[in-house]
């Protein structure tokens, strides 16, 4: 184990004992404001979104995690206290599935997307919302995954994923000092329904049954093998620069290359200076415990 690679082993209910709302983080207003929103329990973001944020500190940012109590997808209120705080962001990274918000804590998300300001996704973002089908802001629970990082939730395979680099767009800022080009994610495949002008960055392969979905949009035949975009950069329809991203299990933090890419993705979403080859990148094997 490297010097800069920390085990995480924590029962999820000791880790449920974090503050509620805000964790506010660094006090220099000079820096660029980080607001991480965590709406679920799927894939652990309660523990590696704050060790995240420690690491945006390194690189200069102010963070603020919005964390609630107990398990956000099962409440209807007080469920992201704090999320205020995004009206302060100058980039918000959201970790959340199939939430169901009351209008003061969904308001200050939708006012924070069409400001235009950078948003960044991971996992299970791309399925956020999960509104009643009659609830006048439904049309969210696809919107925000189409409209705010460029793909909704399709479905998911059931194996490990290969990755794979884009070659030909391996200078973008997010894959800066990013060495390589393969390595394999504990984390199943998303597959993923991408708008245009989307730049893609990495690929994933995963196995998993063949299947035929009937989706909202058509059907859809999902073969045993699929491969697909698991990274990706954007610009969405109110002019935010998106970084994209299916990654987010656990066990990616344990691996530079993803860890490196989050942090270029948030600093070139606000034009702030990104980590060199020689800057060291935090990674974390983070074990969890349900009790």
């Amino acid at each position: 184990m490297h010097a800069w690679e920390r085990t995480i082993t924590v029962l999820l209910a000791l880790s449920l004992l974090l503050p509620l709302g805000g964790i506010a983080r660094a006090d220099d207003q000079n820096k660029p404001h980080a607001v991480i929103v965590v709406g679920t329990l799927h894939y652990s973001p309660e523990l590696t979104m704050p060790v995240f944020a420690e690491e945006l500190e390194r690189f200069g940012f102010r963070t603020t995690v919005i964390m609630g109590e107990g398990n956000p997808e099962k409440k209807t209120e007080n469920v992201l206290p704090g999320i205020e705080a995004l009206a302060d962001a100058d980039v918000a990274i959201f970790f959340m599935r199939f939430l169901n918000l009351p209008d003061k804590e969904w308001q200050p998300i939708e006012d924070y997307l069409t400001s235009g300001r950078p948003v960044i996704g991971l996992r299970t973002a791309n399925h956020a919302i999960r509104f009643p089908k009659d609830h006048p802001r439904a049309a969210w629970n696809d919107g925000f995954g189409r409209r705010a990082l460029g793909t909704p939730y399709i479905v998911h395979q059931t194996s490990e994923t290969k990755i794979s680099v884009v070659a030909k767009h391996r200078k973008h800022p997010v894959m800066t000092n990013v060495t390589k080009t393969n390595w394999e994610s504990l984390g199943t495949l998303y597959l993923t329904r991408l708008e245009g002008g989307v730049v893609p960055l990495v690929i994933g392969t995963g196995e998993g049954k063949p299947r035929l979905l009937e989706k909202s949009f058509g059907p859809i035949m999902v073969n045993e093998s699929e491969s697909d975009i698991v990274a990706w950069a954007w610009e969405n329809e109110w002019g935010g620069k998106v970084f994209g991203t299916t990654f987010g299990h656990p066990g990616d933090f344990a691996e530079e290359s993803f860890v490196r890419m989050l942090v270029n993705g948030t600093c070139w979403a606000v034009d702030h200076p990104l980590p060199s080859a020689d800057d060291r990148i935090t990674t974390w094997k983070i074990g969890r415990v349900d009790k």
